[in-house]
């Protein structure tokens, strides 16, 4: 049975958010009116800029030569799909072409830029039967004055024990306060994840298919939740990988997600044993502990002087646990790093500590800068929240005791719901499960996931028509840890519909610090040397926004 609204009104998808965007900026309904979708091909790489823009938006998808080999177009398509056709203004959405849609999380990842930069290795891991293509759900990549705010945020991690929670508190009560009074017309209303999950229906439609063919990480195993319990007639393949559980999400909990979060970060330790003392630093806990009492200065780096926090280096370690693989080695010589006070080192790591200012005479194209699309999307999918101390430091105690490593970070979730005040039009509240969607899902977990537990995997598991893929890794998605096995499966399932049967649990092909675990790739096939490259660089881009 589906559940999209029998009336609708002309909406523009956008890839790039400049149609509803919620970037805290004075927005009228005329400039959301001439805003459009955006869709691209996934035939090219390292593909120059491109001026979405420059495109004019239709009823219709007109593709365009864009990105080199890419094909781009801008689609105009419902903005509020509850009120009747010809009423209120329209939005605009970017699109990448193809025919597996792929969100890469978010709430705030910008589809159409995954597909141009690793939209080839999507097409290679999925079999190469399909198109791929990226869209960017609605208000994703508006301008904003994102990154000079977090400059402001100081050098405290969130505790019960000292003045950071109301520090906290007090800036996501300017930034709501801030965003309501801008968002005066109400973009933000239209951005809710039903209005995305039938922005995609839409797609699907208008590209002559009947049903959605779908990949989606973190965020996008919401979407494809939603979706799937909305539309359970239209769905083809439907993979989400990194799973979070809609319900707890929906009523704005955002407590389970740090299960097995410091089982993460414990495998920093274990890996570092295998690997041996000379490939990374023991006493990593008395590192970041000296940073609390004596904070390292680094005057002379390139862009700027800096000094070195705990928080600093606290939280650079908390999102390199959502990629071991790649992240634990790096993290490992920043360590050591300011163990010896190495400035030379130090110097050039700016960047990931998230210090330095460069002088930047002309903004980025809009549709590539960061966003507060999670406070319209997130915070209004979810129960709306009251703050109070009490009901603040109850729930914070039980995420710390879940997790003290992951805790101060995810302690803000709370914060900014509880302070974001723009409601949406629409907010699905019916099941989030379907026992008998037109294919079967596939759910895909890792065994130990950074904010995505193999616990909630099996919750929505067991509510949808699907069958569960677990990789025995560490990280975020199972793209944090490259997988043969899991890449078969996955593109077994797109190319015939394939299920894994019941029990299945791939092996990784590589390791923090380790490398390969094969010796080489000599004994491999060209195909599998092919898969496990594209592996290797979709896992660098997911997750690529927001918060998971």
């Amino acid at each position: 049975m589906s559940l999209r609204p029998t009336v609708l009104q002309s909406l523009v998808l956008f890839a790039v958010v400049y149609g509803i965007h919620i970037a805290c900026s004075r927005i009228s309904p005329t400039s959301v009116q001439h805003s459009a979708s955006k869709l691209v091909t996934a035939t090219g790489t390292n593909a120059p800029d491109f001026d979405w823009l420059s495109l004019t938006p239709s009823d219709d998808i007109n593709w365009t030569p864009c990105f080199d080999e890419y094909q781009c177009a801008r689609l105009i398509l419902p903005l509020d799909y509850l009120s009747p056709a010809g009423y209120g203004p329209n939005v605009t959405i970017a699109l990448q072409i193809g025919t597996i849609l792929v969100n890469p999380g978010g709430p705030g990842g910008a589809g159409t830029d995954l597909i141009v930069r690793k939209g080839k290795d999507i097409m290679r891991i999925s079999g190469g039967s399909y198109n791929v293509l990226g869209f960017d759900p609605r208000g994703t990549g508006a301008k904003s004055q994102f990154k000079i705010w977090g400059l402001q945020a100081g050098h405290r991690t969130l505790n019960l024990s000292d003045g950071s929670v109301p520090i906290a508190r007090a800036r996501e009560t300017a930034l709501g306060q801030k965003c309501e009074e801008a968002l005066e017309w109400g973009p933000a209303r239209f951005m809710s994840t039903p209005s995305v999950a039938t922005d995609m229906l839409e797609i699907t439609e208008r590209l002559g298919e009947e049903r959605l063919k779908y990949w989606g990480f973190s965020y996008g195993s919401i979407l494809g939740q939603y979706f799937s319990a909305m539309y359970p007639d239209k769905v083809e393949r439907v993979v989400i990988d990194g799973v979070f559980d809609a319900y707890n999400y929906r009523n704005t909990s955002w407590n389970s997600n740090l299960v097995d979060t410091d089982a993460v970060w414990a495998s920093l330790y274990t890996f570092c044993h295998e690997a041996g003392p000379s490939k990374c630093p023991s006493r990593v806990e008395a590192i970041l502990e000296g940073l609390k009492d004596r904070p390292l200065a680094v005057p002379f780096a390139p862009a700027g002087p800096y000094v070195l926090t705990f928080k600093a280096v606290h939280y650079n370690a908390f999102r390199s646990a959502y990629g071991p693989t790649t992240q634990y080695g790096p993290l490992a010589h920043a360590l050591v790093a300011v163990e010896q006070n190495n400035q030379t080192a130090l110097e050039g790591m700016e960047e990931r500590f998230g210090a330095g200012t460069k002088c930047q005479c002309q903004d980025s194209s809009p549709w590539l800068q960061d966003t507060e699309a999670f406070y319209a999307i997130a915070c209004g999918d979810g129960e709306p929240i009251t703050y109070t101390d009490e009901a603040y430091r109850a729930w914070f105690e039980d995420l710390a005791a879940t997790s003290s490593f992951g805790s101060p970070y995810w302690g803000d979730m709370y914060l900014r719901c509880s302070e974001w005040r723009v409601r949406p039009k629409w907010r699905y509240t019916g099941p989030l499960a379907a026992e008998n969607t037109s294919h079967p899902l596939l759910v895909v977990s890792p065994r130990y996931d950074t904010v995505c537990p193999l616990s909630d995997a099996k919750r929505v598991q067991s509510r949808y028509s699907s069958a569960l893929l677990i990789q025995n890794s560490y990280g975020h998605c199972s793209l944090a840890a490259p997988s043969l096995c899991t890449a078969k499966h996955v593109r077994a399932y797109f190319e015939n519909g394939t299920l894994p049967e019941e029990g299945t649990v791939c092996e990784v092909d590589e390791l923090p610090f380790i490398g390969s675990v094969h010796g080489g790739v000599d004994a491999m096939s060209v195909e599998d040397r092919e898969i496990l490259d594209a592996l290797r660089s979709l896992g660098e881009a997911i997750p690529v926004k927001s918060a998971f």
